[in-house]
């Protein structure tokens, strides 16, 4: 591949809302999204004809992701970056071996560190805090998703520029029609999401069993078998819903839950909020801050605490209106021009 780029952008997979936003930046900056696989870590878009989107975009593993030869993928890598120019270099992050050794060959004023990690699961301590710092240090940029992804960057004294993006993509937004009468009782929670350990389903699951409120979880995963075991009769499974499919299951529910233990942003979280919902989160949800607090769309409650959690849940039902209200006021076009910004200003 030859050609002149303004952002060579070096992510994972193709999860649907990083190549909507790669979309929009590609209509003011040229753009070349370079990728390692496909992998369940994301919903993927499967890609197709490059001419379908407004950028270029290169897979340096044709497989999973997770069986991707690193070795391999580091020196096409290299011949890739080789036979290009380009203006800035945007690391996803710092768990690719490939990226990461690159990051320590490429030019440092050239080194952008996007960050989707919040301080909550990422430790700035021991030989793991020290490596990251050394990466994160040949970055002449940071551009965290929000502020609690920006506390890493605090904590280690970064001394480059830093810039919040404020998302860490562009979910699928379908016409709203919100006509639907929400006056209803009992209201209907929602989960969406996979089924696994950092997700914090069984105690989701425990609360629900013993408030015996009306609970849907959409979703697979390695779980699935033995929560729906310990679940009653008001927590049903629908198995996994195609995200094209999903604003039916929003609009059928009233208040949307994401209990994690860790969640580096959530985006589940802006679906709901898009669809009207009031959202119910632990505090390590990374956009508890942007998505809940400050614009005041529900409410936040400390990691399994059963106390602080059935709070949560009285205080939305009780305050729903203005919830529901704040969430139906929240202005995506905003939130989205703000992310794009934030690279095209590079």
């Amino acid at each position: 591949m030859k050609g002149q780029y303004d952002i060579v952008y070096l992510t994972n997979t193709p999860s649907f809302y990083k190549i909507n936003l790669c979309n929009e930046i590609g209509k003011k900056k040229r753009l070349l999204l370079v990728l390692y696989g496909y992998g369940e870590e994301a919903v993927n878009r499967e890609l197709g004809d490059s001419s379908s989107y407004n950028f270029d975009y290169v897979f340096l593993w044709g497989g999973n992701s997770a069986d991707r030869n690193k070795l391999k993928t580091f020196f096409r890598l290299c011949r890739l970056m080789h036979s290009i120019s380009y203006g800035k270099i945007l690391f996803s992050g710092w768990f690719v071996p490939e990226y990461n050794i690159f990051a320590m060959l490429s030019p440092k004023r050239k080194n952008c560190m996007l960050c989707e990690s919040t301080i909550y699961e990422s430790s700035v301590s021991g030989i793991k805090g020290f490596i990251k710092k050394i990466i994160i240090n040949r970055c002449s940029m940071a551009l965290p998703s929000g502020v609690a992804h920006k506390a890493i960057f605090d904590n280690i004294g970064y001394k480059g520029k830093i810039k919040i993006t404020g998302g860490v993509g562009i979910f699928n937004k379908a016409p709203r029609d919100m006509d639907r009468d929400k006056d209803i009782s009992p209201k209907r929670f929602l989960y969406v999401g996979r089924l696994i350990e950092c997700k914090n389903l069984r105690f989701l699951i425990e609360r629900f069993n013993e408030n015996g409120k009306p609970l849907t979880i959409a979703g697979k995963g390695p779980l699935e078998k033995e929560l729906k075991e310990m679940a009653k009769v008001n927590i049903e499974f629908t198995g996994f819903i195609a995200n094209e499919k999903l604003p039916e299951v929003y609009k059928a529910h009233d208040i949307f839950i994401l209990p994690s233990r860790t969640e580096p942003w959530g985006v589940v979280v802006e679906e709901a909020i898009y669809w009207g919902l009031p959202v119910i989160t632990s505090d390590r949800v990374g956009c508890s801050n942007e998505m809940v607090i400050a614009p005041n769309t529900g409410c936040t409650f400390k990691l399994d605490d059963k106390g602080g959690f059935d709070r949560a849940i009285e205080s939305v039902e009780e305050n729903y209106n203005v919830y529901r209200g704040n969430a139906l006021k929240f202005d995506f076009d905003i939130r989205d021009k703000k992310q794009i910004e934030a690279y095209t200003s590079l």
